[in-house]
């Protein structure tokens, strides 16, 4: 496997706001996507860095959002944060450049202790995303391919009342029965946990074992989720989601929040932040989280309610959204657009977002001709149809299918996570192969 090098590390940072700190993990987890990859698939390993290459690295992260450890949003295999040695001294320097800036980290929580908490309790404002995946001893052996005993509740415990934390599980349907995702749920909400993201299993054609179609899963899994928000009123997000309406719905509500002293509920759909009408669940969110004690109209089933969120400016309302479009995408597809001189465009996206963008497309009112077009994840397969592990072989064939029976259009536009800096899918397939087939720009936003 190949070494990421600086050129690639410095792009993820400016593109996600996303430190990378170690590919080292001390889970074999069942679940792990890179155990699926077929062989074509580009991963690259973190090479062994110093603390002068991370206090150069940091330089690029923004203070204006929130910075993000152990998430793996490109090709650059993200281990467990914790077992780099020098974590801790990463996050100090982190801090000394960046005193406000909350720090999101993800961590399975087996190397958290006492003496760590402490020192994160003292660098302030971060956040943990722990990955408990299942409270179960013999259950989280089988999952997370651990020895020994190890339990989740006591690193849980050390964070209440102390640290900002969120929880999260993988959906395994081979091992897991409902009631060990209402042990994850219970777990979380009895410890002051913000709320719990249930993942849906992504697993590619060949380790599709049981034929899981991911429609009926987030169907069924959904419905057990309502039951748990009701039973613990606490937030419970299955992710992936298949999204349609882009009005803002309250989908959780975290205990002891501005949102929650105020009064609102899961369910809720917020009609306006001071006066000003959201366009995307996304818009709602951000509004709210700007503003110092904004005032909300909500629509609760048939009637309107004004409330107001006790908060200070740029801090969270507490309320949970499922995350739609980031309403500036309508800005800049008019300007790419403009730049191209296009009468007639062509959306390609996802299984997973192709509602949502054909909503968000006709609520932008554009002047321009557009088709929207579902391309399927058919180089991964199985349960896997989002747009970061779309292919160029997935586009062409996508395409070509569609010029069948329509007219040719002006510009194509793709999902931008499809592609690395150099504008190369996941196997190294160039974005220009497409325009080559069919002598039409294509771009991405």
């Amino acid at each position: 496997m190949k070494f990421a090098d600086k050129n690639k590390m410095i792009y993820t940072l400016f593109k996600t706001n996303i430190l990378p700190v170690t590919s080292l993990c001390n889970t074999a987890c069942i679940f792990c996507s890179h155990k699926q990859n077929p062989k074509e698939v580009e991963v690259f390993q973190l090479p062994k860095l110093t603390l002068d290459d991370y206090e150069e690295m940091i330089g690029f992260l923004s203070p204006n959002k929130k910075i993000v450890i152990g998430e793996s949003a490109t090709r650059i295999i993200e281990g467990e944060p914790f077992a780099n040695k020098d974590f801790m001294p990463i996050l100090k320097i982190i801090r000394k450049k960046f005193k406000n800036t909350p720090v999101q980290i993800t961590t399975n929580g087996i190397l958290l202790n006492e003496e760590v908490v402490k020192e994160l309790v003292e660098l302030q404002n971060i956040e943990l995303n722990v990955s408990v995946n299942a409270v179960n001893p013999s259950l989280r052996k089988k999952i997370l391919g651990i020895q020994g005993s190890q339990n989740i509740e006591e690193k849980i415990l050390l964070l209440k009342n102390r640290i900002k934390f969120s929880g999260s599980l993988v959906w395994v349907p081979e091992l897991m029965e409902y009631k060990d995702v209402e042990e994850v749920i219970a777990l979380l909400a009895e410890n002051e946990g913000e709320h719990v993201r249930v993942f849906l299993p992504g697993v590619t054609a060949s380790g599709n074992k049981l034929n899981m179609e991911l429609r009926h899963i987030y169907k069924d899994m959904e419905a057990f989720a309502v039951q748990m928000r009701e039973k613990y009123k606490f937030p419970v997000i299955v992710e992936p989601s298949y999204i349609s309406s882009l009005d803002c719905k309250v989908d959780g509500v975290i205990r002891n929040s501005p949102a929650y002293t105020a009064g609102i509920e899961t369910g809720d759909i917020i009609k306006s932040v001071n006066g000003m009408q959201p366009s995307t669940r996304v818009d709602g969110f951000n509004r709210a989280y700007a503003q110092k004690d904004p005032v909300l109209t909500l629509l609760r089933q048939d009637r309107l309610i004004e409330v107001k969120l006790e908060k200070k400016k740029n801090t969270s309302p507490g309320f949970v959204v499922l995350y739609d479009v980031d309403p500036d995408l309508a800005l800049l597809i008019k300007d790419t657009v403009k730049r191209y001189n296009a009468g007639k465009v062509l959306f390609v996206t996802s299984d997973l977002a192709f509602e949502m963008i054909q909503s968000f497309l006709r609520a932008s009112l554009f002047d321009f001709e557009y088709d929207v077009l579902k391309a399927e994840n058919l180089f991964f397969g199985g349960t896997i149809r989002c747009a970061g592990l779309l292919t160029v072989k997935d586009i062409l064939k996508a395409v070509e299918e569609f010029l069948q029976c329509a007219a040719r259009p002006d510009l194509i536009l793709l999902p931008p996570a499809m592609f690395d800096h150099h504008n190369r899918d996941l196997i190294g397939d160039s974005i220009h192969e497409i325009e080559k087939r069919f002598g039409v720009t294509v771009d991405t936003l």
